[in-house]
């Protein structure tokens, strides 16, 4: 069974151009009296045929000179095979784009409800105008607009009112113009036949009862669904992904486990970024990429956050997750969808904000409060989102780790520090870890574990080799880290380092509580969940301070274990399975009660956690 989203697309078609256009009009009218939102679109022709100045009338050698129908300069009928398909592809995509426009703006004003966006013309009129062979690619462009209204109404004239209502002087021979919308109609779904014939206000009552049926019949098809045992749909974005080399991090590696979660009761499907397009089934999730990784990093960011809304039209689904992206964050995906969307503040891009002359700031603002529902890692940002957004209900949800035993007698020990991350200097700190670890000269090597862009990694080395210094290296980049490549880190680390300058929680820094390893970070507010839990905090971005902790660390084995001891107790408040099991109890709330889920929150929501 086909089934539609968003707005009910309604198109008034019929060789009648004044007719069609009256009886949008008073349907438009009358929906609004129903209490449907409507949103009146008309489409008569391509933007250069309404906005360029041509004669308007052009009659060719023989015609007659009294007021018989003479052609336009612009009816393709005067212009050869190519020209007319290039002005079909015209008229095609500027009525997408209007469609397009026109939904969004029905989804705002809806609010959730019913919407109609009513068209005084479509794609049939387009197919009829033109006359391509079936075959065309013109044609196929036309017909899948098509599959896209829910109904066309065929306001059907005779070619004798026609005459007498002066067709010809626009459209030419009625009976020829007529045959067309006949062949035409027959090849076009969702087709009802209105009598032309008789008055408009007849016309309209008919018209009006087909929207509502389908309207309804749209409503009812949800719980039809659910009642036939199909489970629910549920769609997680986010750019990252464990095989881009410079997006795996935690942000991959929490989509993966709330998506597998999730599959327990849903079908998933994860959208993610890749420089190849492409879908794969893999351990009963779908993965959808969307091929925007040859673009760069930054503007691959660009195009993914671009793409999703138009993306959403094209997935069924009855939730959407989202994975805020730097540098613009939010996609204003609710304006695209009447699902439930979930806005998850993984990182809001304040990096960008700081280091571009773009008022990505203003842009982020404006996008939060689009969306109805988000969650944050931390309870810092979640009172920040909580101001910029106060009608949206924000659930504070941390990343969580895979649990393990604590052992007692490797508490303590160590044989070097280790950074653990992805490779960004200015935003992970690197440069500042660098220059304390060059200014304080610990007793133990420094490891640096993660990788990143080319860029940032050519960055790093060149920093690296500028604090080499001495014959023997004492700091060491050693690339990405698998998976068992990092448990062995890990383990044989004396303590962690983590000297970002943004942060939105940590993961890596969860991962080295669990193995019962002290973390060294900059006061950030975001971090401040560690407090108490085997954290070492300096003020933020004091170089001189960091350095002197980190000596501190390296040379007293008798703090690092107390500190160590405390981190794995305070670990195992973290796990995945609690974590991801507040994301299913979530969506479980938004799904089985959409009306809930669609209403507006009053102002001043709590953003704390529901547990």
């Amino acid at each position: 069974m086909t089934t539609f989203r968003g707005p009910l697309l309604v198109a008034v078609s019929g060789p009648d151009g004044a007719v069609n256009s009256s009886l949008a009009s008073r349907l438009g009218t009358l929906l609004r009296e129903h209490g449907v939102t409507t949103v009146a679109l008309p489409c008569h022709g391509c933007f250069l045929c309404r906005r360029s100045p041509v004669p308007p009338r052009v009659r060719d050698a023989g015609e007659p000179e009294g007021d018989e129908w003479a052609r336009r300069a612009s009816d393709p009928e005067r212009r050869g095979p190519r020209l007319r398909r290039a002005h079909a592809f015209l008229e095609a995509s500027g009525l997408t784009a209007r469609i397009g426009l026109a939904r969004l703006l029905a989804r705002a004003r809806a609010h959730g409800g019913q919407a109609v966006v009513l068209t005084d013309r479509g794609p049939l009129d387009g197919l009829v105008r033109f006359d391509l062979p079936a075959s065309s690619k013109a044609a196929a462009a036309f017909r899948r607009i098509a599959d896209g209204y829910g109904l066309t109404l065929l306001v059907e004239t005779g070619p004798e009112t026609l005459r007498g209502r002066r067709t010809e002087e626009i459209a030419g021979p009625p009976t020829v113009w007529w045959a067309r919308y006949r062949s035409w109609s027959r090849r076009l779904p969702r087709i009802a036949r209105l009598d032309g014939e008789r008055p408009l206000s007849l016309v309209a009552g008919t018209a009006l009862e087909r929207i509502l049926d389908e309207a309804g019949k749209r409503v009812a098809a949800e719980p039809e669904r659910v009642a036939a045992g199909e489970r629910r749909h549920v769609v997680l974005s986010i750019y990252d992904d464990v095989g881009n080399p410079a997006h795996r991090g935690g942000g991959a590696l929490m989509a993966g486990k709330v998506a597998r979660r999730l599959a327990e009761d849903f079908q998933v499907t994860v959208v993610t970024a890749g420089r190849r397009g492409g879908t794969e089934d893999r351990n009963g999730i779908r993965y959808v990429r969307l091929p925007v990784g040859r673009a760069g990093p930054r503007a691959g960011q660009l195009l993914f956050l671009a793409a999703l809304p138009f993306v959403a039209r094209r997935i069924r689904h009855d939730l959407w997750l989202e994975n805020f992206t730097p540098p613009l964050s939010t996609s204003f995906l609710p304006l695209a969808t009447r699902a439930p969307v979930i806005g998850i503040d993984q990182g809001r891009g304040a990096e960008a904000q700081q280091r571009c002359h773009f008022p990505f700031l203003l842009v982020e603002r404006l996008g939060l409060r689009c969306y109805r529902h988000i969650v944050t890692h931390n309870p810092a940002d979640g009172a920040v989102i909580s101001r910029l957004s106060r009608r949206a209900d924000v659930q504070v949800i941390p990343d969580g780790v895979d649990q393990r035993l604590l052992d007692k007698a490797e508490l303590g020990a160590g044989q070097f520090i280790l950074f653990l991350g992805r490779i960004d200097t200015w935003v992970k700190g690197l440069d500042l870890l660098l220059d304390a670890y060059g200014r304080a000269r610990p007793p133990l090597d420094l490891l640096l574990a993660g990788s990143g862009t080319p860029v940032e990694e050519r960055r790093l080395a060149a920093l690296v080799a500028a604090h080499a210094g001495g014959t023997e290296p004492r700091i060491h980049w050693v690339g990405y880290a698998g998976d068992e490549r990092r448990r062995q880190l890990l383990r044989d680390s004396a303590f962690l380092v983590m000297p970002s300058r943004h942060e939105t929680f940590g993961l890596a820094a969860l991962e080295g509580m669990s193995y019962g390893k002290p973390v060294l970070h900059f006061d950030l507010p975001a971090l401040r969940w560690m407090r108490d839990g085997g954290d070492v905090a300096v003020p933020p971005f004091d170089v001189a301070a960091f350095g002197a902790r980190m000596t501190e660390l390296a040379t007293d084995t008798a703090l690092r274990r107390r500190l160590g001891h405390r981190a794995g107790i305070a670990a195992q408040h973290y796990t995945w399975d609690e974590m991801t099991g507040r994301y299913l109890a979530l969506a479980h709330r938004l799904v089985d009660s959409p009306a809930a889920a669609r209403r507006p929150r009053k102002r001043g929501a709590s953003w704390q956690t529901t547990r």
